[in-house]
């Protein structure tokens, strides 16, 4: 056995450049032109604390009126302060949305190309929260934190270097109260981030579980179990009031420091120049009010930004717990916009056989990887090891499929049928895929809260005529009658459609478009043995020109297919799939390993044979023609 080698965790930084480059975001010029204008605001105001010490020393030392060039630097700073503030909160925002949708941009595209497979890793809260929580948490961090992080660097050295100059005891002094604060946020931003964590989990789930229990309501009032299930959202909701009060806590312990030392370092200076002005301390240069009062004005703006950043490190915590949220997603559609290694792979392995158009699909050492897996296998098709690879769920030796092929897909619940639709329908990372669009029509339709004619056009165009020849022809046509409003009829307004009419209704959807690639993954898995028959006659009859991938676990009459493969789970050492080329090759065995799927342990060898096949047959009872 060997062992798999754990990648090294990428730090944030790193994953954001990575992200920046591979997207797009422009998070770095935007990051340095605010940092740039934030600078420039704050020296301009120190700028004008420069020049308002000199009026009041001029006022109260010598006794004389301000000169007009302190009057016309002190307005012309504070102008430009002022004016560059707006500037950079005007460019702050634009920034944040600009990054804000290039990011649901591409998360729409991932969502759009993987929903089949990503719908059955998280519930559909888990989805809405990410969606609305971790894309705002990485945009706050990236042009918000670390902006008042480079800030929070750069004004205190500048102001310190200045305050050496006038009196090099107050800038030891601070030299030496400052790095408290920074590494108090350190200390205590380490817990800070795997509390963040643990309180969106505890949030997610119960979301999850209100959402879950909200749509069973039917049947947890058929089985009176209201209480019970009151009691488990009691549970989940303290769990989550408790992991919200340690946050809170946190971020007050965090705040009530910064403060202390802030106060702390104002108060010592504030003494240190008021008894050097009495003349009761001659620690260093003698301190004039001109000097002590810039000095008095300038140290509380150091702290108010050290400060700032302690008030904005929460964000870094979220930001933490949304990169382990969003790196699988981004690293898996990273690499395919920068020709990742299963591209490359599947260019050197796959033939989709231009001059045989009927060939769709001819799959050589096919593997299908974990959606979360952040890298790929080696850029070299003959130098593939288990250390380069991420985990392999499904592996195949060799597949074909023909156009028009009727496939059946077979095997125990778990054992990778809907991975290996999912891996050809381009749902999940692999080496090999359809190169034309494909139909899925899964166990679950959905059914939007649309009027009907919504539901079957889906953002598409259609005339009335097509609709209606879709419906008569997986024989809703007698159900559409009765609606009162036909096609316009709002479904949220009728009774719900049953089982085996959303699926007649999904096929609808099918037949108005014109892909010839149908992908089935168990349609009738949770229909009646008589609805399982009649509907699956009518998808047999339906797809006779087109190619049919089906995976099922009751029983298929085995002349509808010509092709027949069995997925089993397996260890390495154990052969996993067979793939019968047609009835009379039943015996022609490909080899299709499912490698350790996350869902289930421990394995068993299965051997498709036409023997097999004709049981199903049996088994079905469907009338064969």
């Amino acid at each position: 056995m060997i062992k798999e080698k754990v990648p090294n965790r990428q730090t944030l930084n790193a994953w954001s450049n990575k992200i920046d480059k591979a997207q797009s975001l422009g998070l770095r010029t935007s990051l340095m032109a605010l940092v740039m204008v934030k600078c420039l605001s704050l020296f301009s105001l120190i700028i004008g604390f420069y020049c308002f010490s000199h009026i009041a020393h001029d006022w109260v030392v010598n006794q004389t009126p301000a000169t007009a060039s302190d009057v016309t630097g002190l307005a012309v700073s504070l102008g430009l302060s002022w004016l560059l503030q707006g500037a950079f909160n005007a460019l702050s925002s634009s920034a944040r949305m600009q990054v804000l949708n290039k990011l649901e941009q591409h998360l729409q595209h991932v969502f759009i190309e993987r929903q089949h497979a990503l719908i059955r890793l998280h519930s559909v809260y888990y989805w809405q929260t990410l969606w609305l929580q971790h894309l705002q948490a990485f945009a706050d961090w990236a042009l918000e934190y670390r902006v008042q992080q480079l800030i929070a660097v750069v004004v205190p050295l500048f102001a310190l270097a200045v305050i050496f100059y006038v009196n090099p005891v107050i800038g030891i002094g601070l030299l030496l109260t400052l790095p408290v604060v920074p590494l108090f946020m350190i200390i205590v931003g380490k817990g800070a981030a795997a509390l963040h964590r643990k309180h969106f989990i505890a949030l997610e789930r119960l979301g999850s579980l209100f959402t879950d229990r909200l749509a069973a309501l039917p049947m947890l009032t058929s089985y009176q179990a209201h209480q019970k299930q009151t009691a488990l959202l009691k549970d989940a909701s303290e769990n989550l009031n408790a992991r919200t009060m340690k946050v809170v806590s946190v971020a007050f312990l965090s705040n009530s420091v910064l403060d202390f030392f802030a106060t702390l370092a104002v108060a010592l200076t504030a003494v240190f120049i008021g008894f050097s002005l009495l003349g009761e301390l001659s620690l260093g240069p003698e301190i004039t009010l001109q000097q002590g009062l810039w000095i008095l004005l300038t140290v509380p703006l150091l702290l108010s930004e050290m400060k700032k950043l302690g008030q904005v490190y929460h964000q870094k915590a979220q930001a933490e717990a949304a990169k382990t949220e969003l790196a699988p997603l981004f690293s898996c559609f990273t690499q395919n916009l920068d020709d990742s290694a299963v591209n490359a792979v599947n260019t050197a392995t796959t033939h989709y056989h231009l001059s045989e158009p009927s060939v769709l699909l001819t799959a050589n050492n096919l593997k299908v990887y974990d959606i979360n897996a952040g890298q790929t296998h080696s850029q070299s098709s003959h130098a593939t090891t288990a250390v380069d690879e991420p985990s392999v769920l499904l592996h195949a030796e060799s597949l074909e499929v023909s156009k028009g092929d009727k496939i059946l897909i077979s095997g125990r619940s778990g054992s990778g049928k809907t991975l290996l639709l999912e891996a050809l329908g381009g749902q999940r990372p692999s080496t090999h895929t359809f190169s034309e669009p494909v139909i899925w029509i899964t166990q679950h339709p959905v059914i939007t809260p649309g009027t009907v004619r919504e539901n079957l056009c889906l953002n598409d165009s259609y005339t009335d005529d097509a609709l209606m020849k879709a419906l008569e022809a997986v024989e809703l046509d007698a159900w559409l009658s009765l609606l009162p409003l036909g096609l316009d009829t709002v479904m949220t307004d009728y009774p719900l459609l049953s089982g085996g009419e959303a699926q007649r209704l999904s096929l609808a959807r099918a037949l108005l478009r014109k892909d010839n690639i149908w992908l089935l993954d168990e349609p009738t898995a949770h229909l009646p043995d008589a609805q399982h028959t009649r509907l699956a006659q009518l998808i047999e009859r339906l797809g006779k020109d087109k190619t049919l991938i089906w995976a099922s676990h009751k029983a298929l009459p085995a002349n509808w297919f010509n092709r027949f493969w069995t997925v089993s789970r397996s260890t390495p050492e154990q052969d996993a799939i067979s793939n019968s080329k047609s009835k009379s090759e039943a015996g022609l065995k490909s080899k299709l390993g499912a490698l350790q799927d996350e869902h289930l342990q421990g394995c068993s060898s299965v051997t498709a044979t036409s023997s097999k096949a004709n049981a199903n047959q049996k088994e079905c009872g469907l009338d064969e023609k």
